[in-house]
């Protein structure tokens, strides 16, 4: 039986950019501005304090792992305004508390049974505007040892795909490795060497998980030659990574 041919309206709805506004993902002002205050209207410690997430009576922020998956669709995708009221270390800390499964539950909200695939798809269309245009502007200046970024935006930078658990559970389906491939190409084009050297990480580390060891080569293999020839460590950092080879 031959399928059914999607109609104008089918087709149009599928052509159609993703709605990553809080209305379009379902979530209402209050639930979304709660969630960014929650986040990142922090105090930053002074020299050997805690970070807020540390403190033992810190309430939790009351989501489901469908609200969860939702906020951080909204707030990948608008980094650039809603993480602008924020200092670099405030937005470091809130970055963590999504990234690090040590600190809360959110890493694995995406990929808990109640949030559909498709949720979670649109989820990660949106996380490369995170890395373009929240993480990147931030961390455009910055040219350290790669991994040695002094600050609390740098550690989340180049450890995202190091200590994000997401990806982990489903590392074995296929579109979460199209989908975690697609943020990491993206973030190699970011003008910021510290995303593209985060990206260069989190290809070194899920290589042997994305099912497209070819894709990766060519991809990476351009990108080497890409770089300027005076920056040999960053060119040495992605060989290391074309090959699996990243701490």
């Amino acid at each position: 039986m031959k399928p059914k041919r999607l109609t104008a309206a089918q087709r149009r709805l599928a052509l159609a950019p993703p709605d990553f506004s809080m209305h379009g993902v379902g979530l209402t002002p209050d639930q979304y501005g709660g969630a960014v205050r929650y986040l990142f209207d922090r105090t930053v410690p002074a020299a050997r304090g805690q970070e807020w997430y540390w403190q033992l009576d810190e309430p939790e922020f009351d989501a489901t792992p469908l609200e969860w998956t939702r906020i951080q669709t909204v707030l990948f995708a608008n980094a650039a305004v809603d993480l602008a009221p924020f200092s670099d270390d405030q937005v470091g800390m809130g970055l963590n508390y999504l990234m690090d499964n040590g600190l809360s539950d959110v890493p694995y909200a995406a990929v808990d049974a109640s949030v559909p695939l498709d949720e979670a798809m649109r989820m990660m269309q949106a996380m490369p505007s995170l890395w373009r245009d929240g993480i990147g502007p931030r961390l455009a200046r910055v040219h350290e040892p790669i991994g040695s970024a002094p600050s609390r935006l740098g550690f989340v930078c180049h450890m995202w795909f190091d200590v994000w658990q997401t990806f982990w559970r489903v590392r074995s389906e296929p579109r979460w490795q199209a989908a975690v491939w697609q943020v990491l190409r993206e973030m190699l084009c970011v003008p910021c060497r510290e995303v593209q050297a985060a990206a260069l990480h989190g290809i070194g580390h899920e290589l042997s998980h994305l099912d497209r060891r070819d894709e990766i080569e060519k991809t990476v293999a351009a990108f080497i030659r890409s770089i300027d020839s005076g920056d040999p460590d960053l060119k040495n950092y992605a060989e290391a990574a074309r090959q699996g080879r990243v701490l």
